[in-house]
């Protein structure tokens, strides 16, 4: 049985891993970094070196797709692509936002979980999970992108009255206003993740049902439309 390479870019920090068939970390390495593209690569050579394993024995590369830094998810991508093109290797995404949810979940939380990536401008990228084994459950459809009081807001309203736990770099950013919103006890930070490990668990799931994503179309879950992309107000 072939093992799987999986990584994170969605945040300032790098999060890679190479997971066994049975979802067993054989080896991890992570890196903080303004831009990724300087370490990502080196950072795959060292867990693969650590576990004698090469590309091309990979039963599949696991990447986060966002949301996320824009520059960071576009380097992930690019790399996952960049190695999976040359043998072929199957290719799988899995949200940031979930696998970050799977971290909160691991933490010991037998309740709501709110993973939230910091989004930049203010926002942060959140959507709320019930915690259930290794797959929490998606509480509304949408990853949004939302002012942090604004989705403490909207995540109350959705609670109803259960205990919900934060975590995320997302969260670190504007700690006291989820702790004002949503209380002290259920803030938790320093949350290590999104992990490569989560992502890693998150894409052998996905390959169990036949799923995977393909090399030439996928593209990076940005949460929200990049500046450049919009139309110019008239003078």
């Amino acid at each position: 049985m072939r093992p799987i390479l999986a990584f994170d870019t969605s945040t300032p920090c790098a999060r890679v891993a190479v997971l066994s068939p049975d979802g067993d970390c054989l080896a991890t390495a992570e890196k903080t970094a303004a831009r990724h593209s300087s370490n990502l690569l080196r950072l795959c050579d060292e867990v693969l070196c650590a576990t004698g394993a090469n590309v091309s024995e990979l039963a599949a590369l696991a990447c986060g797709a966002g949301p996320g830094s824009f520059t960071g998810l576009r380097v992930g991508l690019a790399v996952a692509k960049g190695l999976a093109l040359a043998d072929r290797i199957t290719l799988v995404l899995v949200s940031s936002l979930e696998a970050l949810a799977v971290d909160l979940a691991g933490s010991g939380c037998e309740s709501l979980v709110l993973p939230c990536i910091d989004a930049g401008k203010g926002q942060v990228y959140g959507r709320l999970y019930r915690a259930a084994g290794e797959a929490p459950t998606p509480m509304s459809t949408d990853e949004l992108a939302l002012l942090p009081e604004d989705l403490c807001r909207l995540v109350q309203a959705q609670a109803a009255g259960a205990a919900v736990v934060a975590g995320g770099n997302g969260v670190d950013r504007y700690l006291e206003v989820f702790r004002a919103h949503l209380g002290a006890e259920a803030v938790r930070g320093h949350i290590a993740g999104p992990s490569a490990l989560a992502v890693g668990r998150l894409a052998l799931a996905r390959l169990a049902r036949g799923e995977r994503d393909d090399l030439e179309t996928s593209v990076p879950r940005y949460g929200r439309p990049p500046d450049i992309t919009k139309p110019k107000s008239a003078p």
